[in-house]
């Protein structure tokens, strides 16, 4: 329902639907709403309106082009998969508390989730989808005596991650991060560092022969584009990543709520079910959040 919600909106978006039309809709379901009381009319409300404190996390995007090229695809325990494809991911965040140090920092639990769809193929199966729950608090500079540096924040996350399968194709790992923020004119980025907390079972016990123990992520505005080049590399086993997105609103909305997305890959680590299969991969689609 999540994804039908998600293809659905985009899709009106891109018919010219605009989002104070469907605020209009939404206070006029609202007003419809006859002899109830204050605190239950308020409850509906919210109901109606969505207004729950969520908020996009990661990207947020359907690309219904995503294309391999120069391999194929290692067996994943289903069909035989094509080398076109769709990938969409949904990232929300809710911000549970903040300020209990009295540095401004908040707290925040997080959920992504990331699919390979084979719609091309005469079943349209999943190919892979993976799920990353997390919590995590970001802790501002400005309230420090870094208030003029360069570094701008830190991140603090405890993640999991899976694919959600068993048998010999279930991969899964916890991870306990910590990022920092840098500015320089225009130019913002992130390192991440991580540490792979120990699991009963392994069922990847090389993962981080490929995925490396960090993330190193560049982004740059100019005008209404956004660059980011995401980087990783394990230099020990000669393994690394490289992930270029460009994003720029489509010129058919006026509240830059929906973008023109393109993301290319090459390297190791894009899904849990082949991190350790390197990959070139092309997509192209449109975001709702970047």
């Amino acid at each position: 329902m999540r994804y039908l919600i998600l293809l659905t909106t985009s899709c009106a978006m891109l018919l010219g639907v605009s989002l104070g039309d469907i605020e209009k809709s939404k206070q006029k379901m609202i007003a419809s709403l006859d002899e109830i009381n204050g605190s239950a009319k308020t409850t509906i409300s919210r109901i109606v309106k969505s207004d729950f404190n969520l908020h996009a996390y990661r990207e947020n995007y359907f690309l219904p082009i995503s294309y391999l090229y120069g391999s194929n695809f290692a067996d994943n325990g289903t069909h035989d998969a094509k080398n076109l494809e769709t990938e969409f991911q949904v990232s929300i965040r809710y911000d549970f508390s903040s300020n209990l140090l009295g540095l401004g920092e908040i707290y925040s639990f997080g959920y992504t989730q990331r699919s390979w769809w084979q719609l091309y193929a005469e079943s349209a199966f999943f190919r892979e989808s993976n799920y990353q729950p997390e919590i995590f608090v970001k802790v501002p500079t400005y309230k420090t005596f870094l208030r003029r540096s360069f570094i701008k924040g830190f991140k603090l996350s405890a993640i999991h991650q899976s694919n959600g399968r068993g048998g010999i194709y279930e991969r899964s790992w916890n991870r306990l991060s910590v990022a920092s923020y840098l500015q320089y004119k225009n130019l913002i980025t992130e390192l991440e560092l991580w540490y792979r907390a120990p699991d009963a079972k392994d069922y990847n016990p090389n993962l981080l022969d490929y995925m490396g123990h960090g993330a190193l992520t560049f982004m740059l505005p100019y005008d209404q584009h956004l660059f980011k080049l995401k980087l990783r590399s394990n230099p020990v086993h000669a393994t690394s990543a490289v992930e270029f997105t460009y994003t720029h609103p489509l010129p058919a909305r006026d509240e830059n709520d929906l973008f023109f997305y393109v993301k290319t890959f090459n390297g190791y680590g894009e899904s849990l079910i082949n991190y350790d299969q390197h990959m070139n991969k092309i997509s192209i689609g449109v975001g709702i959040s970047r």
